[in-house]
């Protein structure tokens, strides 16, 4: 059985982080199996769940991880993953996409998804971007989401709706067509 773990990396975005931390786990007979790496303005960022049919201890990981740590300044940070958070999670009716476009200012992130929690709405992917263009910025913000069997596309769309008039910001739908690997 293979053990498995998450990794999480951040530094300033240059040429090789992915080399170089792929590398790392390669070197060591590990199989990347689920990741999420972009960058944010001038920093990178790594997400990626790995597993190793070895017997790997943090210690050895750590080790392994330190001389590219120096080598391009990332803080890395490993988390063995338990069997309970290793299975992956139930999918739900439908995931969905969900735009929203308006004038930047503080609390769209928050009081979207904090609509979307009160819903039973599952986020699983978010992307945000401010335009940095003249002023007033523009703000953007996709998520994928997973509805509740007790939630209907129709009815999220009302409540999108209702959710787009009280921010003042336009807010679209639309089923995923998320590609089967």
């Amino acid at each position: 059985m293979s053990k498995r773990w998450i990794v999480t990396a951040l530094g300033k975005d240059r040429s090789g982080i992915v080399a170089g931390i792929t590398q790392v786990l390669y070197r060591l007979g590990c199989n990347l199996e689920d990741s999420s790496m972009t960058r944010l303005e001038g920093e990178f960022a790594v997400m990626l769940i790995f597993s190793s049919t070895r017997t790997l201890k943090l210690e050895t990981l750590s080790s392994a991880f330190e001389p590219l740590m120096r080598q391009l300044k990332l803080a890395v940070h490993l988390k063995p993953l338990t069997i309970a958070e290793s299975h992956q999670p139930r999918r739900r009716q439908g995931t969905y996409l969900i735009s929203v476009y308006g004038a930047d200012r503080p609390g769209i992130v928050y009081q979207v998804s904090q609509a979307l929690a009160k819903q039973g709405i599952n986020i699983t992917d978010v992307h945000t971007h401010r335009s940095m263009g003249k002023a007033p910025s523009l703000y953007l913000m996709l998520l994928e989401v997973e509805l509740p069997s007790r939630i209907r596309p129709k009815k999220l769309e009302s409540f999108l709706g209702r959710l787009a008039k009280k921010l003042k910001v336009e807010v679209s739908l639309r089923l995923s067509e998320t590609a089967i690997l």
